[in-house]
């Protein structure tokens, strides 16, 4: 292994980060993404086999509902059972902008207010898609029973 301290800056290989942020507005970036992907053909679903890593509540939700799309799914956990995920026994909660009526909730200030808990440091383009589908996941959890 390589021991880039002792060569000069000027020296040292070029490393590109690419973190495949889509570009344009933020808030038009992960809409536009959306609309110009590929789908896949419903007679090929059938065909892929796709892995899901936990079993919290992000992998089951993305096990499941992929399965109801007619995917082959493997999940894997490290637990002895998935039942043992964090988030079952996570005593936090969750935000969305739900918008309900005079309460001042909207997309912009749920993500300011999330990338100012975050100090600054999160990637404005994630948080700002996590914002706007907030109350597409409270719901999704609802819909699965999550308590």
């Amino acid at each position: 292994m390589k021991d880039y301290a002792d060569i000069e800056s000027s020296k040292l290989p070029e490393f590109q980060i690419d973190s495949k942020i889509p570009e344009g507005p933020v808030a038009e970036k992960w809409t536009n993404y959306k609309a110009h992907q590929k789908l896949v053909n419903p007679a090929n679903k059938r065909h892929l086999d796709i892995i899901v890593v936990g079993t919290g509540l992000a992998g089951a939700s993305a096990a499941s509902t992929l399965g109801e799309m007619g995917f082959n799914v493997y999940n894997f956990c490290i637990q002895d059972s998935p039942r043992r995920a964090h988030s079952i026994a996570a005593q936090g909660g969750i935000n969305a902008a739900k918008n309900y009526q005079n309460d001042g909730d909207s997309v912009y200030r749920l993500f300011y207010d999330t990338v100012k808990g975050g100090d600054f440091r999160s990637r404005e383009a994630n948080v700002y898609r996590l914002a706007e589908v907030s109350n597409n996941i409270i719901d999704q959890c609802v819909a699965q029973g999550v308590p």
